[in-house]
């Protein structure tokens, strides 16, 4: 079984189905097993059956020999004391016969037993001829049998034959034992063959058995290790993503079909991972690529090409950012279905305003991205951006609906500082921004130094979030002085921000951005809590300045706020703070902007105590009635009408008609940016009685304002350094 690459695919949810198998693992190596089994078997039984036939053998080969030798013993003894008791019958006829007798019987017994036991020898005599040969002997002698009994006299003299037939005797006795010997030598010979016979077998079965695992060991390691090997691969490659990988099968068995099953999934899985792909690549209400694949091309543009350096490998692209001008409208008017059908339209329109090797991007809602591909020193990404604008002029046919579309536009072009995609993309997002503010339906290329600047606003939003808490804001107090005495008889608290790397902020540097943030309300609070309670104590600490009232400011966002009156009312429920001695500010401009003209919210800030001061008064023209109606205490007059320069522009008569119109309202006034002593002598003049300006103080801490209030000094031509 051999591993390959191929990209044979599968349908998703069809049955896999295995052609016939024409082969068996398990029958094969189930036969192989049971022929070693078999081998073994036979090995074994042939070992037990040779090595019982030697062992056999020998004990067969000692066991003859042994009763031949007691046999051939036994009758040797009994030959030797017949043979001396018949020398004794020779010589005196009066010896005992009878004992004589008993021994021949008992010879006799012998030899019968003997040729029962011992085989007949296949050379040399028998133990038949010895014992005819014994018989010959004695009957010859006249020792046989009855001849004993009638035996005449002394026969001393046949002494000698007879001692040399009892030699032959024996002579032929020693022939049958060597012919004994001679068949163990036989029967040992015999042992030594069946040794060698079982030897062979054995070797025979040995080579047999080393053929087998030769043989067997290679179809394993071809039909069982290979193909598991080849399994193992191929589930590696599988993890590793490569999901084209195959396995070739070469045999139709178990393993066969396993690897098949294999390719099946590798094949369902390959499926899937490009569906999945597709799916997290792609836009599933426009078909477009998304918001990955756009980052996936933008930064492929960013890596040099293999073979290419830094400078020059990288690709030039540019990128637009595409937002659709009031989308939410036609989405909350005609729906989401006919929003999305719009968008499909849409996105088509896109696709046919680019080249080949431009990319279509949708990145979620009404926002879409295009990113093209520049020539040579020539950009074309404004091209591109035209021909989307000419694009949107027809109108769009959603389910009968006629609807007119626009779009603005944010193109940002790669720069030598741009690092990566996600700068690129923040750069077309923010000149998309741009051009929105900029009137929409624009095209607006990336601008740098907007960007700082906006970078820089953004830092600092983020930034005032933390100022309150941790104790970064200062407050610094403006007097505001009686004009025709000098006396101090309030102030004015302006906040700073003590920025921790930027030093000491004005409040136009950060009050817009807390207003947008909604940090303005903690600030606002925090400002009316610190003012009142430092004018409380310089009140009941310093001589002369009982009657010392303090302005905070208010912002146009805070009119509507509940919260507003919460804080002002936690501020007055001390009794230290003297809610007629806290003056609230509101900008003309702010209670313009109001629903009523900022009537009821004036309405329900008085009746906490305090006292209303309307800033900037005069930069407006009133409308009939309304300043009648507008409950406020004080109006303070802008700065730029003592400003005014040139005979056409002289501040006298709109001053005169202001404060005219002030004492027939019964409100106070409070001359803003007093700067000269001109401008000081006019209001005098004209019977302004309070003021501020830097003619007579300029802002300071609360140091400096104490130690000036603690003098009892005269402002007029005083000013704080």
């Amino acid at each position: 079984m051999d591993v390959q690459s191929g990209d044979r695919r599968s349908v998703p949810g069809a049955a896999f189905t295995a052609p016939p198998r024409t082969w068996s693992l398990r029958r094969e190596w189930s036969r192989a097993f049971i022929l070693m089994l078999i081998a073994l078997l036979v090995g074994a039984a042939v070992t037990i059956v040779g090595v019982r036939g030697v062992v056999g053998h020998v004990q067969a080969a000692d066991s003859r020999l042994l009763l031949e030798a007691e046999r051939t013993g036994s009758l040797r003894a009994a030959l030797d004391a017949h043979e001396e008791l018949g020398h004794r019958l020779l010589s005196d006829p009066a010896a005992d016969k009878a004992a004589f007798m008993a021994q021949q019987q008992e010879i006799s017994a012998l030899f019968d037993a003997a040729a029962t036991d011992l085989p007949t020898a296949e050379s040399g005599p028998a133990v038949g001829d010895v014992r005819q040969a014994w018989q010959e002997s004695l009957a010859s002698h006249g020792l046989w049998s009855d001849q004993v009994d009638a035996m005449p006299g002394t026969r001393i003299a046949e002494s000698p034959g007879f001692a040399a037939d009892s030699a032959r005797v024996r002579a032929l006795l020693a022939g049958v034992q060597r012919s004994s010997l001679a068949a163990m030598d036989k029967a040992l010979a015999f042992t030594a063959d069946l040794e060698l016979i079982l030897v062979a077998a054995r070797i025979g079965l040995f080579a047999i058995a080393v053929a087998a695992t030769f043989y067997f060991r290679r179809r394993m390691v071809k039909d069982l290790l290979r193909p598991v090997a080849s399994l193992r691969h191929g589930a590696l490659k599988l993890q590793a993503g490569q999901y084209t990988h195959r396995i070739s099968v070469h045999r139709r068995d178990e393993l066969g079909e396993l690897a098949e099953a294999f390719n099946a999934m590798a094949a369902a899985v390959q499926d899937s991972h490009l569906e999945l792909t597709h799916r997290a690549t792609h836009d599933s209400l426009t078909g477009l690529p998304n918001r990955a694949a756009l980052m996936e091309r933008l930064t492929a543009s960013f890596d040099p090409e293999p073979g290419g350096n830094m400078g020059n490998g990288a690709r030039l692209e540019g990128l637009l950012f595409i937002d659709v001008d009031d989308f939410k409208g036609v989405n909350d008017s005609l729906g989401h279905e006919r929003g999305d059908a719009l968008l499909i339209q849409l996105a088509s329109r896109l696709q046919s305003c680019v080249r080949a090797d431009d990319l279509v991007a949708r990145l979620g809602g009404d926002e879409f991205a295009i990113v093209v591909m520049e020539d040579d020193g020539n950009s074309v990404t404004g091209d591109v951006a035209e021909r989307i604008h000419n694009a949107l002029r027809a109108p769009f046919f959603v389910a009968g609906d006629r609807l007119t579309v626009t779009a603005s536009l944010g193109a940002a072009q790669r720069r030598p500082d741009t690092s990566d995609a996600a700068e690129l993309l923040r750069q077309a997002d923010f000149a998309m921004y741009m051009a929105k503010h900029g009137g929409k339906a624009r095209y607006q290329l990336f601008d740098s130094r907007g960007h700082d600047h906006m970078a820089y606003r953004a830092a600092l939003k983020s930034d005032l979030a933390t100022a309150v808490a941790a104790r970064q804001l200062r407050l610094e107090y403006q007097p505001v002085a009686d004009l025709l005495t000098g006396e101090i008889v309030g102030l004015e608290a302006l906040v700073r921000w003590q920025h921790p790397s930027l030093g000491l902020l004005g409040p136009a540097d950060f009050l817009p951005l807390a207003e947008e943030t909604g940090e303005i309300q903690a600030i606002t609070c925090w400002v009316l809590e610190t003012a009142t309670q430092q004018a409380a104590g310089w009140r009941h600490t310093i001589g002369g300045c009982e009657n010392l009232w303090i302005a905070v400011n208010l912002s146009y966002r805070q009119l509507p706020d509940d919260r507003t009156l919460a804080a002002v009312e936690r501020v007055l429920a001390d009794p230290a703070a003297q809610a007629d001695r806290l003056v609230l500010e509101i900008t003309e401009a702010a209670l313009a902007a109001s629903r009523d003209g900022g009537i009821s919210v004036l309405t329900r800030l008085k009746a906490l105590g305090a006292r209303i001061a309307v800033d900037g008064f005069g930069t407006r023209a009133p409308a009939p009635g309304s300043l009648a109606a507008l409950p406020a205490d004080l109006w303070k007059i802008d700065g730029a009408h003592l400003a005014r320069r040139g005979p056409a522009a002289s501040p006298e008569a709109a001053l005169e008609d202001l404060m005219g119109l002030a004492r027939n309202l019964g409100v106070e006034v409070v001359a803003e940016g007093i700067e000269s002593p001109g401008q000081l002598d006019l209001l005098r003049a004209l019977g302004c009685r309070t003021g501020q300006g830097y003619l007579l103080a300029r802002p300071g801490p609360a140091q400096m304002v104490e130690a000036l209030l603690a003098s009892g000094a005269r402002l007029e031509h005083v000013a704080l350094a």
